[in-house]
């Protein structure tokens, strides 16, 4: 029972009604919502906001909210066994239909209320399968026009290009919070959001403790006197656990080079602890490789920037691989750790879809420098600020 009935939400979140051409799969909603106003909304309370959007956009699960909302209702299980139940908590301008880790689908709505006397309305809509897909709406309440204008661009410069992303409105309190999954390390990300009065604002990273292999996401720097150097954070970086061939082989020539071993052929490094930064290089018939570290002392005296760049050049040519790039760490002057950091976090990404991306960390100043590998090659500066990179 408990499967026919998740099938048949399924098809409800996914076709679109012949009866009724209101009714839209959320692959048209997710397209389509930033480009319509929803006008006549008489107020700005939670349930107005949601049967509003309803209204235009007609989906599945948010008529299911709406049904409680209109019972006044502050709680509704619609299935028990399945864990579906709708949350209408009017006092803190919160909506939610859960799914109870189920196949069904899922949505969330919030209301912020915005320095300038309008509100910030966000409705979140998702489900895990056919497709898998989850996005947030926003849009501005204008009391005066009783109007639901679409803001796309809350969020868009921190968004970029990511992907697995999902949305924590919240409940209680302002903060919102985004999960992301990092292909790259597997690993699940938590970023928070404060409220700054006109829209939530990137605050910080943490790193969820999930089982999964690959390498540690905080781990220990050891160092001598009062402050590591770039030669600490390097032994740090290469001294984790399955850190993939290319740096596994970097960690097993810095290995030899302060045990006095003789390199892999073909492998040079360039230690220059004065200007914090630190290169390996490794040559194989026309190929070439090579692994960059430095780091950027931050504004707040808390904390440090680390980086690592890799890059692989074949028959004279920039190549990307699953392991070229930038990848950015926080080193905590109290606890003595790193933290892995997204490039996305930090203003450290150029997108170009079309062609290979290169980077440069600085040996001396303190900007990297970006290549677009065109045939006329374009530089870009990466502007370090104290916190983060400014293009």
């Amino acid at each position: 029972m408990r499967k026919i009935m998740t099938i048949m939400a399924l098809l409800l979140c996914i076709t679109a009604s012949a009866q009724n051409e209101k009714w839209y799969t959320l692959t048209e909603v997710s397209n389509g919502w930033s480009k319509k106003t929803i006008s006549n909304v008489p107020n700005a309370s939670i349930g107005t906001l949601v049967t509003r959007f309803n209204d235009v956009w007609h989906t599945y699960d948010v008529d299911r909210a709406v049904g409680v909302i209109k019972q006044g209702l502050a709680k509704k299980v619609l299935d028990a066994e399945m864990g579906l139940e709708v949350i209408n908590d009017t006092k803190n301008g919160y909506v939610e239909v859960a799914d109870g880790g189920s196949d069904d689908c899922y949505m969330s709505a919030c209301v912020w209320r915005r320095t300038n006397g309008h509100s910030l309305f966000a409705i979140c809509l998702g489900q895990p399968v056919d497709p898998e897909i989850e996005f947030v709406c926003f849009y501005d309440y204008d009391p005066q026009k009783k109007t639901l204008t679409p803001e796309p661009s809350v969020l868009a410069n921190w968004l970029g290009n990511r992907a697995h992303l999902s949305y924590g409105l919240p409940q209680k309190g302002k903060e919102l919070k985004i999960s992301e999954w990092d292909d790259e390390t597997s690993q699940l990300l938590i970023h928070h959001f404060d409220w700054d009065g006109m829209k939530p604002v990137f605050k910080s990273t943490e790193v969820s403790e999930m089982d999964g292999g690959g390498p540690d996401m905080t781990f220990p720097v050891t160092f001598k006197g009062t402050n590591p150097n770039i030669s600490d954070f390097v032994t740090a970086i290469l001294s984790q656990e399955d850190l993939g061939e290319t740096l596994g082989y970097v960690s097993d020539n810095w290995t030899r080079r302060k045990q006095g071993r003789k390199l892999e052929d073909g492998a040079t490094w360039t230690v220059d602890e004065r200007n914090g930064y630190i290169r390996h290089e490794a040559k194989y018939d026309n190929d070439k490789s090579y692994t960059e570290f430095c780091f950027w002392n931050c504004a707040d005296g808390k904390h440090k920037l680390v980086a690592t760049n890799i890059g692989y050049i074949q028959n004279g040519k920039p190549i990307d691989t699953e392991n070229t790039g930038l990848m950015f760490y926080s080193y905590d002057n109290e606890t003595k750790e790193l933290t892995y950091t997204s490039p996305y976090d930090v203003g450290a990404v150029v997108e170009n879809a079309t062609t290979t991306v290169t980077y440069a960390l600085p040996r001396v100043g303190k900007n990297i420098e970006a290549t677009i590998n065109t045939q006329s090659p374009t530089k870009v500066q990466l502007k370090w600020n104290g916190s983060k990179f400014e293009q």
